[in-house]
């Protein structure tokens, strides 16, 4: 019983130390408590803060474990240096600005639930956020590195000389899938936001000239006839209805070439639609922001490509083990 408590505690009260988090990040923070520390008074001249809430804020950050107090210096833990200091190779505080932005939509899920309305699409809460969705987008491509490499060394891809990446975002799995097929050229899809940030990160690139740029919504931007022997969608279809899905997958189907291959990378659930759990929890994430999204099942996944007409459907599991199990469906054109 008393575990149970706890577990509903801990839960409940969740939300405090995310949130934490978030403002920490968001002050750049760690960046004043590397190397060698900060005392209070340093860091309240630095972030031009209110002294009491800067001091509460302090300790509960070296009572979560993200600092070190000492002699009244505070200083960054190892987790903290490697992953929440701006320029680290492993920094993942762009994602965390994100969390942080959405968290206004996250506090409308009662309403949500009971009206089936969202109040505020992504769209509206990233407008104005330049700064913010470069770091972003950047901060996508370290977080799809492992995932794009695994995928591509996965897939048979001999032969292949042009791929289209819908909603490719920084190009991470384009970039993986030239770096296996020498042959391979690559065209990435996305909105004329995201690719500049996609062009100045492919400025100077090793790959840079086998890669092409193409601007404009994926619903409404043809892909054209017979073109490409691989099409990419890597988490494209949680933002999307069922109906939605099914048309791009058969807009891809009329775009390939005979023996084609589309590889469709999201998170899945299970046929029961309530496991695994982060599965689940991230169709909430989608319910929250976004008009039709959710995450599917690979049933689902299998069942549209059967209907836009590929052959040899496949799936298996991506970063199996790791807190964010993915999947990918991989289909044929016959």
């Amino acid at each position: 019983m008393n575990d149970d408590r706890k577990l509903i505690g801990d839960l409940v009260c969740g939300y405090r130390k995310a949130k934490i988090l978030f403002v920490a990040v968001s002050l750049d923070l760690f960046c004043l408590t590397g190397g060698a520390g900060a005392g209070a008074g340093r860091i309240i001249k630095a972030l031009r803060s209110d002294p009491r809430a800067t001091g509460i804020l302090l300790n509960s950050l070296a009572g979560m474990g993200f600092l070190t107090k000492k002699s009244g210096i505070y200083r960054n833990s190892a987790v903290s240096d490697r992953f929440l200091v701006p320029g680290k190779r492993e920094y993942v505080g762009h994602n965390l600005h994100y969390q942080n932005i959405i968290w206004d939509a996250w506090s409308k899920l009662e309403n949500v639930v009971k009206k089936g309305k969202i109040g505020f699409p992504l769209r509206k809460l990233l407008s104005g956020r330049n700064d913010f969705l470069e770091g972003y987008i950047r901060g996508m491509s370290d977080i799809a590195l492992r995932p794009a490499c695994e995928i591509a060394e996965r897939l048979d891809l001999t032969g292949s000389t042009r791929m289209l990446d819908v909603g490719g975002g920084p190009g991470t799995y384009t970039a993986a899938f030239l770096n296996k097929e020498r042959k391979l050229r690559g065209t990435i899809l996305d909105l004329p936001e995201t690719l500049k940030v996609t062009r100045k990160i492919f400025a100077g690139h090793p790959l840079s000239g086998r890669v092409s740029f193409l601007s404009g919504d994926y619903h409404k931007t043809p892909f054209g006839k017979e073109k490409y022997d691989i099409i990419m969608f890597s988490h494209v279809t949680h933002d999307e209805g069922s109906v939605e899905n099914l048309n791009l997958l058969r807009k891809a189907f009329s775009a390939m070439r005979k023996g084609g291959l589309v590889v469709i990378h999201d998170f899945m659930l299970n046929r029961d639609m309530a496991s695994p759990e982060f599965a689940a929890v991230f169709s909430v994430h989608m319910l929250v922001y976004t008009k039709k999204g959710r995450v599917y099942s690979s049933h689902e996944y299998k069942t549209w490509l059967k209907e836009a007409g590929f052959k040899n459907i496949l799936g298996s599991d991506v970063c199996s083990g790791s807190a964010q199990p993915s999947k990918i469906i991989v289909g044929r054109k016959p």
